[in-house]
């Protein structure tokens, strides 16, 4: 009977002590090899864990080089032609002063008018809409809108809101236009966002005999702010670049001033920009790009204000 080698590494106990020399334990330890075995097994989990977490990281870093690449090259080709004079001068003077405040009284209404729309439908159906077959429709009604193309949206804007109701091509029109096409967007938001308060919050307002609006009121909705915030203004940001959906609603190309009601049409940067590519009979390409730059600054603006009010929040609700 030969030495006993080393006993098994693992914490299952591995019957006895293994006299034979060349055998294996059906734990995996290499009895022949002892530690180097092990080690050997270590560093193969090793590699492919490695080589995995390469591949996982690998579409990740290439949609990081996409989105560098995008902001690299606009700003490179615009911000030669953006200037202060270029910012403050009016659309007749070769400026894009009425396009960038059209823009922003764009999402301005639409923000007004989608918030309140999305975070009650949200409200409703996560804390009053039944487990069943109501709550199976509505969800499936908002995944299927928000699938809808935008052209879609703003035909539809253009036949109901514009000629049936009578607006015409206004910045009313292309409020409710694209509230249409944001509120999924809001909606699947605030409902992750109510979903994350926790339900011992919710018991405790009721203990104390609060009624369930109440609850709602004071309790879930303050708690819920960040998400309700974020993804309100994520998705008026989604819709910062839409052309289509206002192509037939609410811009023109060139109009004087600013729209003094919601019943008059609007200059919008990414109308200016679609008109100044294709419909222009000379193409600037340094005001395209220009136009193009501030129109990703504001989306960009838009994106780190939802971010840092989402961190502020988080600082102050602190569960």
């Amino acid at each position: 009977m030969g030495k006993p080698t080393l006993s098994c590494p693992v914490r299952v106990r591995c019957n006895t002590l293994h006299y034979h020399l060349h055998s294996q334990c059906r734990c995996g330890f290499n009895h022949e090899k002892g530690s180097k075995g092990c080690g050997s097994n270590m560093k193969a989990k090793f590699v492919k864990e490695k080589a995995l977490s390469f591949l996982l990281a690998f579409p990740a870093v290439i949609l990081l080089l996409a989105f560098l690449s995008i902001i690299l090259f606009i700003g490179i080709k615009g911000l030669p032609a953006v200037n202060w004079k270029m910012l403050t001068t009016s659309v007749q003077k070769g400026g894009i002063f009425e396009s960038i405040v059209g823009t922003l009284y764009l999402l301005a209404g639409t923000l007004l008018i989608a918030t309140p729309l999305g975070v009650a439908t949200a409200v409703y159906l996560v804390e009053y809409a039944p487990k069943g077959r109501v709550n199976r429709i509505i969800t499936q009604a908002l995944n299927n809108l928000a699938g809808v193309p935008s052209i879609v949206f703003g035909l539809f804007g253009y036949v109901f809101f514009c000629r049936f109701l009578g607006l015409r091509i206004s910045l009313l029109s292309g409020w409710l236009t694209l509230t249409c096409m944001v509120l999924p967007i809001i909606v699947r938001g605030s409902q992750e966002a109510l979903r994350m308060v926790p339900k011992s919050f919710r018991e405790a307002a009721e203990a104390l005999g609060a009624p369930k609006w109440r609850v709602i009121k004071d309790v879930v909705l303050p708690t819920a702010t960040p998400g309700l915030a974020t993804s309100t203004i994520l998705g008026v940001s989604r819709v910062a670049g839409e052309t289509a959906a206002i192509l037939f609603t609410c811009s023109v190309f060139l109009m004087k001033g600013l729209p003094s009601t919601p019943f008059q049409p609007v200059m919008v940067l990414t109308y200016q920009l679609y008109t100044l590519l294709v419909a222009s009979p000379s193409v600037s390409f340094d005001r395209a790009f220009a136009m193009a730059l501030v129109l990703l600054g504001v989306v960009v603006v838009l994106n780190i204000f939802a971010y840092l009010m989402r961190v502020h929040y988080r600082k102050k609700w602190k569960w």
